[in-house]
């Protein structure tokens, strides 16, 4: 397994504050490699004072640690948080990207273009998902360095320490750190959460496992968390649909959820065994074997007009049954939302379980289930007939397999066979 690393070479001749040659890398993959305007030869190093960053680091660390993609667009105050080249400071920073999912860390670079104005061009395009404690033993051990008295970074290194310690203090601390790391998967800096939202989350965690309540701030983070979960719980308890998902939780079989594997590779495995057990190894899986799975009235997958939710929910009852709640009304958007909703039982036993555009990697396994249950690759190429389908094309595979076209260009773009943009590869890794 490769290892993060930011390594930083202080220069004994310069001055404390003075920038200094450091290299951030994942085993082969350099981030900071670049070129120099004007000259041929390639650097790994870029040159910078370690106490921007580390002060960065430090400023941001639980929401780079704990902080998802956000569901919809990438506001400003999150790259701020969360992109290296918004530290500036008059200093070239690579176009590094560090977010949080559960477990694991997401590291995209992009490079720049050719022609770009600037007194470097970086040239790594890149992404990557670590251990979160290979992110967080390279952190901390970059820290350290900076904050060591002998290293002799800065007139602030008696500041850096200072918040250094009261990190670690932090992180030793396990109710200090479920709260920071409430904050972050909410979108907020250490303390400016308000109190009683995070107490009104930890009940709802209390109440329904941790897990499941975390995945939900995450599909709707901010001031109105809590607001839009008590709602969601609400109207799925008072008029969600009866289900039971035990059966195909038991077709499933007992997947191994490796936090480094892709989450559509581990899906992909699954929905094919699931079609496989019940018969259906080609072509559509109709609304009555769809509605079988999760043992729910086959009219849930009509289109309706109903209450708009922020999100779909599964919400656990005191018998083995659940109630679903769905976010989509056309009738091709349920069957997927469906699909998500199986997927999600599958993954695990937890009693809530949002059903949301976010970018977790339980999310991320929701998606990719039920586009591989409902329209496996390999049959959408066995019905085109071609790999450089026209929108035609793309619009009877649709229709044939009863998916939305998202659903039939989202696996055409996952599997090569048409181009998507940076961001797209992001959000399905």
């Amino acid at each position: 397994m490769s290892t993060f690393t930011i390594e930083s070479h202080h220069r004994l001749d310069g001055d404390a504050d003075d920038a200094q040659p450091l290299t951030i890398r994942l085993g082969e993959t350099v981030f900071t490699r670049l070129i120099r305007p004007g000259h041929e030869k390639i650097e790994d190093s870029l040159e910078i004072p370690p106490g921007r960053l580390a002060y960065w680091m430090l400023d941001n660390w639980w929401r780079l640690r704990y902080e998802c993609l956000p569901p919809k667009t990438l506001t400003p105050q999150w790259r701020l948080s969360h992109d290296m080249d918004s530290i500036g400071g008059g200093f070239a920073w690579p176009r590094l990207r560090i977010w949080g999912e559960g477990t694991r860390v997401g590291l995209s670079s992009k490079s720049d273009p050719e022609g770009v104005v600037g007194p470097v061009r970086f040239l790594t395009d890149a992404l990557f998902f670590i251990a979160g404690d290979n992110f967080e033993g390279a952190i901390d051990k970059f820290l350290t360095y900076v904050a060591d008295q002998k290293s002799g970074f800065g007139s602030d290194r008696e500041a850096l320490r200072t918040l250094v310690g009261a990190l670690r203090s932090e992180r030793s601390d396990p109710e200090i750190t479920q709260w920071r790391r409430l904050e972050a998967q909410m979108g907020f800096d250490p303390d400016q959460a308000p109190e009683w939202l995070i107490r009104e989350v930890g009940k709802f965690s209390v109440q329904y496992g941790s897990t499941g309540i975390e995945e939900a701030v995450q599909a709707h983070p901010g001031i109105d968390a809590a607001k839009v979960l008590t709602r969601e719980i609400k109207v799925t308890s008072d008029s969600g649909w009866d289900c039971d998902f035990t059966s195909v939780i038991r077709l499933a079989g007992s997947p191994t959820f490796d936090e480094m594997l892709p989450p559509w590779r581990i899906a992909e495995e699954v929905a094919q065994r699931v079609r496989q057990s019940i018969g259906v190894t080609s072509g559509l899986i109709d609304d009555t074997a769809l509605a079988d799975l999760a043992d729910v009235s086959p009219h849930a997958l009509e289109s309706v007009r109903g209450d708009q939710l922020e999100y779909g929910l599964r919400l656990g009852t005191r018998t083995p049954r659940s109630k679903l709640s769905f976010h989509t009304r056309a009738a091709t958007s349920r069957r997927f939302e469906l699909g998500r909703a199986i997927g999600d039982a599958i993954w695990g036993q937890d009693v809530i379980g949002p059903l949301a555009s976010s970018k977790t990697a339980r999310q991320k396994f929701q998606r990719s289930f039920a586009q591989n249950l409902l329209c496996p690759f390999h049959e959408l190429m066995g019905f085109l007939q071609t790999s450089n389908p026209t929108d035609d094309d793309m619009a009877d595979a649709a229709q044939y397999f009863d998916v939305s076209e998202k659903v039939i260009r989202t696996t055409l773009m996952n599997n090569d066979v048409l181009e998507r943009d940076f961001q797209g590869s992001v959000e399905a890794a």
